[in-house]
């Protein structure tokens, strides 16, 4: 990275600081540049609730399974009244019976955080397993420990947590192909198809990235890998304990993703002493 271009980081690094300091409630954020390896972190490892973000861990460990010849994507799977669950998604409220592959549950857990179709594909990446291949990736501060949505294991402090650091690592070793190159690649195909999420509010519309979003009550988060041409980076952002509305909440998130992606966007379109070139 040039000194100018390292000011220019510092800059970004002080707009994070604040940002940090000012959330109302506590908040973290992680920051890969993935041309320089530079990296940003406040209260990056800090734990934080997952919420639906767990999906991409439980995601990756059923498509490493799959890869492993262990389960089939193809196989259909009817949905049987004992195990809709209430919450995201859109499984709970189709009228029955109602029977798709695999994948395509896969596919739901993701784009809409469906939580029927979830805990089915928990089920069958199976939740120890699945923190067995967080151990292989040295991803230890990521735990899942409860189903879709088991409040009464979240009372009883079996919360899904990991940090922003972990979170954004995850998506480091997608991007390198692990767990095996097959399971990561179908995993960022996935989780590039379209969403509602902090990233694709605060991005500009055809920007292109992969992530998953996740909520509840007091804790909201985000990561992704934005595919910029020439500086494409990952952002973990993580917050709890959230004063205030749902909304401003939100609006918080969007817009430290928005301060972000403008300094990224910046470095994208500069020579190595800030002259934009494109």
């Amino acid at each position: 990275m040039s000194a100018p271009e390292m000011l220019f980081w510092q800059r970004l690094r002080d707009e994070v600081a604040a940002w940090v300091g000012s959330f109302a409630g506590i908040a973290g954020v992680a920051i890969l540049d993935l041309t320089s390896g530079e990296e940003i972190g406040v209260n990056a490892d800090e734990l934080f609730p997952t919420a639906s973000v767990i999906k991409i861990h439980i995601l990756t460990q059923l498509l490493l399974r799959a890869d492993r010849g262990e389960i089939d994507l193809a196989q259909r799977i009817r949905i049987e009244p004992d195990e809709i669950v209430l919450g995201s998604g859109v499984l709970a409220y189709l009228s029955g019976p109602v029977e798709l592959t695999l994948l395509d549950l896969a596919i739901l857990m993701i784009i809409v955080s469906d939580n029927t179709a979830t805990n089915i594909c928990l089920r069958l990446a199976g939740l120890h397993e699945t923190n067995q291949m967080l151990d292989a990736l040295d991803l230890r501060q990521t735990r899942l420990r409860r189903k879709m949505m088991d409040v009464l294991a979240a009372v009883q402090e079996q919360e899904n947590v990991s940090t922003p650091h972990e979170l954004l690592r995850m998506m480091a070793l997608l991007r390198q192909g692990q767990p095996s190159p097959w399971a990561a690649a179908q995993a960022l195909e996935i989780l590039r198809k379209p969403k509602p999420s902090t990233l694709t509010e605060a991005l500009p519309e055809g920007t292109r990235f992969a992530n998953k979003p996740g909520y509840v009550d007091g804790a909201r988060c985000d990561v992704g890998i934005v595919e910029l041409t020439r500086r494409p980076y990952i952002l973990a952002i993580m917050s709890k304990y959230a004063l205030g509305s749902a909304g401003a909440h939100a609006a918080a998130l969007v817009e430290m993703t928005r301060t972000v992606h403008r300094s990224f966007m910046a470095l994208d379109k500069s020579n190595q002493v800030g002259r934009f070139v494109y």
